[in-house]
């Protein structure tokens, strides 16, 4: 139960890009009408929290959600409603993935799709070339074997639990998905994605020697004090990443490949608040513009096309990252995404470390995936 119901409770991640939403320096809530409290664990807390909300143990009015991944089975298992939705100024494939059957369910918070930082004056040294700001995965491979035999290192993020979106943009490269986008099927185990997690595995090569435990702070960490001239992040690291800290801001370049994901962390109201409509009023007021400008000057990934063109000046890889977003190919409503996702999770990792062959690991996730 509710024990304050004049609070509004929210239940958030603790991700960097939510650190705007409770700095007091910012203040961004104090113009809104309703007392609120946003709470704010790290990821293995959160989801636990999230799942004991539905199950009535917690109490939240709103809680956050990765996006398409998770869009599905929260509607389907009823655990949040449908919200008031003003798609003004969203971009439109954010906008999109608000949406299931119909109604919106969904309010964005922030994106997460594949950014790449290159250092501008290595890059020239070197004789290091991408083809225009969207490029392909190839392309990447080839900057980091050359950057690797002139003495420089690459950090991927390869943790088990980040590794299945860190070698998307690669298993995609050969024109085919891990799922199919109209049946859903699992077909990671055929030869072009196969192949195309090969690629990704060549990588490790160019890599540091323990990136199969690298996370966001890691590969920002890389980043920020330029140990390495080139690396992939996610679109709400960039804040982080490069912040007044950043030893070499100035320098960077960016890009994304052309076969990016990106999900957009978003807000939902949940089926057991007792103040729906409050709720409803406060998402409308962290989406606003003036809300989004300020939180997205912190994530470095804003959701509002207007906030994107009048602050690129200020950010400079707001071009880059609006033509992401704009291009970026989402992963299908699957039912029992996570649990399959897992399996991907899993044997990816089981391939990187050289547990298994690319080939093995691929047909074991399909097998498992099948099975679910």
């Amino acid at each position: 139960m509710n024990e304050n119901k004049d609070v509004i409770k929210v239940l958030a991640v603790a991700d960097p890009a939510v650190r705007a939403y409770t700095d007091t320096r910012l203040n961004l809530l104090g113009e809104f009408p309703y007392p609120v409290q946003f709470d704010v664990f790290p990821w293995d807390v959160y989801y636990k929290t999230m799942c004991d909300v539905f199950e009535g143990k917690e109490y939240y009015d709103v809680i956050m959600a990765a996006g398409h991944l998770w869009k599905r089975e929260l509607v389907q298992n009823n655990n949040i409603v449908p919200i008031n939705f003003n798609r003004n100024e969203i971009a439109e494939s954010i906008g999109n993935e608000m949406y299931y059957n119909g109604n919106a369910y969904l309010s964005p918070s922030f994106c997460d799709g594949h950014m790449i930082l290159f250092s501008k004056s290595i890059f020239e040294k070197e004789n290091i070339h991408f083809s225009g700001m969207i490029i392909k995965p190839q392309e990447y491979i080839d900057a980091a074997e050359k950057l690797h035999k002139a003495g420089y290192t690459i950090p991927m993020k390869a943790a088990k639990s980040e590794i299945f979106t860190d070698a998307l943009v690669f298993m995609r490269m050969y024109g085919k998905d891990v799922y199919d986008s109209e049946t859903h099927e699992i077909q990671c185990d055929s030869e072009e994605v196969i192949s195309g997690l090969e690629k990704y595995l060549s990588l490790r090569e160019y890599a540091f020697e323990n990136t199969y435990t690298f996370g966001n702070d890691e590969v920002a960490k890389a980043l920020r004090d330029g140990t390495s001239p080139l690396g992939v992040t996610w679109s709400g690291q960039m804040g982080v990443v490069l912040d007044s800290g950043c030893k070499c801001r100035d320098d960077f370049g960016f890009a994304t490949f052309d076969t990016a994901w990106n999900v957009t962390w978003s807000f939902a109201v949940t089926e057991k608040s007792t103040q729906k409509e409050k709720a409803d009023r406060l998402l409308e007021f962290l989406r606003s513009r003036n809300v989004d400008k300020k939180a997205g000057a912190v994530s470095g990934a804003p959701v509002r096309v207007f906030n994107y063109i009048s602050g690129m000046k200020d950010y400079p890889w707001y071009d880059c990252q609006l033509k992401m977003i704009q291009n970026a190919k989402p992963l299908p409503d699957i039912k029992n995404a996570g649990d399959k996702n897992a399996c991907l999770y899993d044997e990816i990792y089981n391939a990187f470390i050289g547990r298994k062959m690319a080939a093995q690991a691929m047909k074991d996730a399909a097998a498992a995936i099948r099975n679910l």
